[in-house]
């Protein structure tokens, strides 16, 4: 066990408005922008070495160093059974440490996080879900009050209620949280990257873990062990492999691929604190699936929010267009803001499951992604929208080019 020190800050805000332009207007203006984007992108573009396809897809690890499972750009999956004992664990252990393992396989981490989680736990409380902490030995925090940690790691009161810290599921999503915000915690050893997102008192009382931590992970898994002890080295590593999706002849590309759910207009979802507007449109699939953007242009936002929509990144496409996308998972942002992205260039990965990643889910019931396209700051459907530039959201490829001799144009109002 570890001691911990002050709670996180936490803070809310909430959305916009809705609305749609003159449709003549529109597609003026978004016939011109894909010029002066186009071309704006360019340069950036050949410098970067982006691969672009149309009417298919290819997908690039951008992974770097000679860290092999960084090379292998993954997590590591848990096995469908697990053994009898491994690493000097049994029973319950074995079943907690998977469920470290698939919580961090569905947010999409590297196996080095993965590692980390797990070492974690172990220097915590041996991989058991302990209902109480050091407070019975009468350790206190800095304030001098007692300490209130339970579960897998420890977890203070600040971090939810006692069910909650006892949930293996939640309180892995919630040590991911902590881990992915510490600054360049995957260029760190370990047991400091640890220790930043504990707060306990000793920094270095994780690293006794870290060899019996890569031996479990390699037994519920299937991972060779030489390949996970490279994990300790300090070379980042980036959270899975970086894709392009295909791209229309427009210049546009699919946001996700996925089932629609939830579209543009009026709506009653039984959601505590969900909006009776819907100003988006809801691509639905599991959590880790890829989010791309929609239309090369520049990150605006990238990261918590505070809205409904939890983890958002927002492109600002130039000439009052934007696209918004919403419920990402905590730790798989790629892009930051100012930085100019390409049509179908990978920018994070699908969340929106308050269970995995309650803190980067927002308002939602369950893994998806919430889309909006915004003119001048108004809202506008984005499935016709989208038509009009050749894509039909949800599919893998665009939608086929109906025979005109005019460009593509946005719908209509």
């Amino acid at each position: 066990m570890a001691r911990r020190a002050d709670p996180p800050a936490g803070a809310a805000v909430t959305g916009g408005p809705d609305g749609r332009p003159e449709a003549g207007r529109r597609r003026a203006l978004v016939a011109l922008f894909v010029v002066i984007v186009a071309a704006f992108i360019a340069i950036p573009a050949l410098v970067i070495g982006v691969v672009v396809v149309i009417g298919g897809s290819v997908a690039g690890s951008q992974a770097g160093g000679s860290n092999p499972m960084c090379a292998a750009g993954a997590s590591v999956v848990p096995a469908a059974d697990l053994p009898e004992s491994a690493a000097g664990f049994t029973g319950e252990q074995l079943q907690n440490g998977a469920v470290i393992l698939q919580v961090g396989q569905e947010r999409g981490v590297p196996a080095r996080a993965q590692a980390s989680a797990v070492m974690t736990a172990i220097g915590e409380s041996g991989l058991r879900n302990l209902t109480y902490g050091d407070d019975r030995f009468g350790v206190r925090n800095p304030d001098g009050t007692l300490t209130s940690s339970v579960g897998m790691f420890q977890e203070q009161k600040w971090y939810g209620t006692v069910e909650e810290r006892l949930d293996p599921v939640q309180s892995s999503g919630r040590f991911y949280d902590r881990l992915l915000a510490v600054p360049g915690w995957d260029a760190l050893e370990p047991t400091i990257a640890a220790h930043k997102a504990q707060r306990n008192a000793d920094p270095y009382h994780y690293a006794r873990y870290w060899d019996q931590a890569v031996s479990l992970v390699a037994a519920l898994s299937g991972a060779a062990p030489e390949e996970l002890q490279a994990l300790a080295a300090s070379a980042p590593c980036v959270s899975g492999d970086i894709s392009f999706a295909a791209v229309s002849a427009g210049g546009w590309a699919n946001p996700a691929v996925g089932s629609k759910a939830s579209g543009y207009g009026p709506r009653s979802t039984g959601i505590a604190g969900a909006s009776t507007f819907h100003l988006g449109q809801d691509i639905a699939a599991s959590c880790g699936t890829p989010v791309f953007a929609a239309a090369a242009g520049r990150v605006v936002i990238a990261g918590s929010t505070g809205w409904g929509t939890g983890n958002t990144v927002r492109i600002d496409h130039g000439l009052g267009l934007d696209t918004t996308y919403g419920h990402l998972l905590t730790g798989t942002l790629l892009v930051r803001v100012g930085e100019v992205v390409t049509a179908g260039q990978q920018v994070a990965s699908m969340g929106g499951d308050r269970r995995i990643d309650p803190a980067g889910a927002g308002t939602s019931s369950g893994c998806h992604l919430h889309y909006e396209v915004r003119m001048n700051g108004q809202a506008t459907d984005p499935e016709p929208f989208m038509a009009g530039q050749g894509v039909a959201l949800g599919t893998a490829v665009p939608a086929p080019a109906e025979p005109t001799a005019e460009p593509a144009e946005a719908a209509a109002p």
